[in-house]
């Protein structure tokens, strides 16, 4: 469990040229170190958190994939993970070839690595419709053929990282990040502990839907080994069953394909190992836990400068998601029923002000009209996502300034019922055992906490709770 935050792929997996400037001069670089032109243009994928992803082709290799890193990563890197990629094909992982790979270049960067594409898609839409897939069980049964082809890979530190408590990883990770979350706190709480003694393997580290390319016969391809490490397999399990990697289909929570006994059970006939329930569920609850620690990383990585991205700020907001999750977790008991805030356009008419109307709120509301009416329809590929990470972002500060009132009276009444000044109070008084007697009356006030926040960073997640399994 390597504390770097794995990207989020859905809707921005569509392509999109790359940008003129920039596109020339890694094509030169490409025919050049291929030995002959490229027959068409890059089309840039969807980009992650460390790396751009760009397609191409040429006359002798076909259709191509090159990944460029974004940091500023050591040259090993791409040699480590050519190294993966080689080792997972000699043990029978369905992986895309490695066709070159390098570093220390002033039109690839730090490290890059080209690859043949693969068949299949990596879209968790396509993939959950089952269209040009196969059936959920069939896909489950192909999935967990991969993944016991990753687990029988050496496990070599020449390979992977050894990591022997990534509980303290993770912990160590959102200490260094200064924001405490009581939710959080009370989820490590949880993995506090002696954990059963487990069996070694290479872990790919972020095996999930969306990380595979599947195509009509099942699994083509297993993507993005940069996470990969020498730990527990089940930790490979309990991620494919996080709640952010099951895509809006809550009530299956084997990657949003079946259950989790379904999983276990063809990852039992593949490995002849049999899978601990309550181990797997243990590292389901870690797995949600450092999803949400990764959401709080990426919107630090926006507001340090370190990266400056409007995605990844919002994405800082999806931590209210998982501390709903979380807390469905850790406290089963059905969340009381609360009538809904009120709605985007409704509320108190507009105090007298300075200002004259429309009001703050008024003009982000017609801003959002204005571009999701009139300017979203005419783009396309990565500009249409980014508008749409932007309407987003000011649907979450429309809400907010709608219910600040209401929100500002659900926190100090949560914090004043558990004695705590602040969130980081509150957040130390969980990490010191202060709530282990009172633990129904901590998760209420919680959830109260919690759903204020959904209210703002996604309202419609809280249509589905109580359907999570």
């Amino acid at each position: 469990m390597a504390a770097q935050p794995p990207q989020r792929v859905g809707e921005e997996s569509a392509g999109e040229p790359a940008r003129a400037d920039r596109a020339e001069g890694i094509a030169e670089r490409l025919a050049e170190l291929l030995g002959e032109p490229l027959t068409g243009p890059l089309e840039q994928l969807s980009g992650g958190a460390s790396r751009a992803t760009f397609t191409f082709a040429t006359a002798s290799h076909g259709e191509l994939v090159v990944q460029i890193e974004r940091r500023a990563a050591p040259e090993r890197e791409a040699r480590a993970q050519a190294a993966l990629l080689l080792a997972a094909a000699q043990a029978g992982v369905p992986v895309a070839r490695v066709v070159a790979h390098g570093g220390a270049d002033p039109a690839l960067g730090t490290s890059w690595i080209v690859m043949q594409a693969v068949a299949g898609t990596a879209d968790p839409g396509r993939i959950l419709a089952a269209q040009g897939v196969p059936p959920p069980h069939a896909l489950i049964d192909s999935i967990a053929a991969a993944l016991t082809a990753v687990h029988r890979m050496p496990a070599d530190e020449e390979l992977a990282p050894q990591v022997d408590d990534p509980i303290a990883q993770l912990r160590a990770a959102y200490d260094g990040l200064g924001q405490p979350h009581p939710t959080f706190e009370l989820a490590f709480r949880a993995l506090d502990g002696d954990r059963p003694a487990a069996r070694r393997t290479l872990v790919h580290g972020d095996f999930r839907i969306g990380n595979l390319m599947v195509d009509s016969a099942g699994v083509s391809a297993v993507l993005d080994w940069e996470l990969a490490h020498v730990g527990d397999p089940i930790e490979d399990l309990g991620w494919l069953c996080v709640p952010a990697w099951r895509f809006m289909r809550p009530d299956r929570p084997a990657a949003g394909l079946g259950s989790r006994e379904q999983l276990a059970q063809a990852y039992e006939r593949h490995s002849g190992v049999q899978v601990d329930l309550d181990a797997l569920r243990r590292w389901e609850l870690a797995g949600t836990l450092r999803w949400g620690v990764f959401c709080v990383m990426q919107a630090f990585s926006h507001l340090s400068g370190a990266r400056r991205s409007l995605e990844h700020a919002v994405i800082g907001r999806r931590a209210s998601e998982v501390e709903w999750d979380l807390l469905e977790m850790l406290d089963p008991r059905p969340a009381p029923a609360r009538a809904s805030p009120a709605r985007e356009r409704e509320g108190p008419a507009p105090a007298a002000a300075l200002h004259d109307r429309p009001t703050a709120v008024e003009l982000l509301e017609a801003a959002r009209e204005g571009l999701g009416e009139h300017v979203l329809g005419q783009l396309e590929g990565r500009p249409a996502f980014e508008l749409r990470v932007a309407l987003r972002a000011l649907g979450m500060v429309v809400r907010e300034l709608r219910l600040a009132p209401e929100h500002a009276r659900t926190r100090a009444r949560a914090l004043q019922l558990l004695g705590a000044r602040d969130e980081a109070e509150l957040a130390a008084a969980i990490r010191s055992g202060t709530f282990d007697e009172r633990r129904g009356e901590l998760c209420a006030a919680l959830r109260e906490l919690v759903r204020a926040k959904l209210e703002v960073a996604n309202p419609r997640y809280l249509e589905g709770a109580g359907t999570r399994t």
